[in-house]
């Protein structure tokens, strides 16, 4: 494996200086044979003409070899313990029918992906993971430290990616909880974004679940509290079974209980949605203490061995002499 395979192409000058000594050495010996045999040469100027072309040979292999170290080459491989500091966080997204309410232009849950976008880009360094939750919930994005396909799947979500209708905020808390029970306490945080709407009984124990496990809840309220129809076509809402259309609210008591009872904050993006980007000042503000060591497998560059190889040649080369010596006279 080469790093820069364009010096490669230096390899193609070798063949033509090759050529060029080899004309060069012609044309002398048949200039000289125009006045002496090439013995006579050789016995007159103690010219080793085997030391000639040897020292031709290993000057164009040093600069092969010059050419190979120039182009990086990498084999073998080098394991690397690689230390790493991040906070985890996970946000669970609600995408309900509720979140497509047009109490927030164009509704709820653009507003909410276009805040959350702007936010996660501020989450660099630090570990994603997105939970989705209707009537049940799920992972969309398993944690990871890549903020850049975290968004991309933030800018995917819709209700269809939950069919079961409902709001169960509880499942979702769960699933967010028990992806960062072994992270220590201030190196994690839970954010719930919703309009706080629940029709789950077991809030009040996963906000235990969190207590002991010493997760905060930052909770983001979408929507009014006046409450809105939820379209589903063209001028039609969605109706109950009696038949009623529903209104939906944001209950910003339920969301304040969850923040308050866990240690978090509660925010409400109605008011301003520039108060979204305090949930950036608080992960800012996240323990990144804890030690995370990963292994690295990496070539490892090989270009000294071919640069030593060539340097040795070069010098052999540069110093071989060409003249026979006294002994080989004798």
């Amino acid at each position: 494996m080469f790093e820069n395979k364009e010096f490669l192409i230096l390899l193609l000058l070798i063949p033509f200086m090759a050529i060029f000594l080899f004309y060069f050495f012609y044309k002398k010996k048949k200039n000289i044979s125009k006045f002496m045999t090439f013995k006579m040469f050789n016995e007159t100027t103690g010219i080793n003409i085997n030391r000639y072309k040897l020292k031709n040979i290993l000057l164009l292999v040093s600069i092969f070899f010059v050419i190979i170290a120039l182009s990086n080459p990498k084999f073998g491989v080098k394991t690397i313990i690689v230390s790493k500091k991040a906070a985890t966080i996970v946000i669970v997204m609600d995408v309900s029918k509720s979140m497509l309410a047009e109490d927030l232009k164009p509704n709820r849950l653009e507003i909410a992906k276009a805040s959350l976008s702007n936010l996660i880009a501020g989450f660099k360094g630090n570990k994603i993971g997105i939970v989705v939750f209707a009537g049940s919930a799920f992972w969309k994005c398993p944690i990871t430290a890549d903020v850049v396909s975290a968004n991309n799947f933030l800018n995917t979500l819709n209700p269809d990616d939950v069919p079961l209708g409902g709001t169960k905020i509880s499942k979702a808390l769960d699933l967010a909880l028990n992806s960062t029970v072994d992270i220590p306490e201030g190196a994690k945080a839970i954010i719930l974004v919703t309009d706080g709407e629940d029709d789950d009984s077991g809030l009040h124990v996963l906000i235990e679940k969190a207590k002991k496990h010493k997760t905060k809840i930052y909770t983001i309220g979408i929507g009014n509290t006046e409450g809105t129809k939820i379209p589903v076509s063209n001028n039609e809402y969605m109706k109950d079974e009696k038949g009623d259309t529903v209104i939906t609210r944001l209950d910003e008591q339920t969301l304040q209980y969850i923040s308050d009872e866990t240690g978090g904050e509660y925010i409400n993006l109605s008011e301003s949605q520039d108060s979204i980007f305090k949930i950036l000042q608080i992960a800012h503000s996240l323990d990144k203490s804890k030690d995370e060591i990963s292994k690295e497998v990496k070539r490892e560059e090989q270009y000294q061995i071919f640069l030593f190889i060539a340097f040795i040649l070069f010098c052999v080369s540069f110093y071989l002499s060409i003249f026979k010596r006294e002994d080989e006279n004798e």
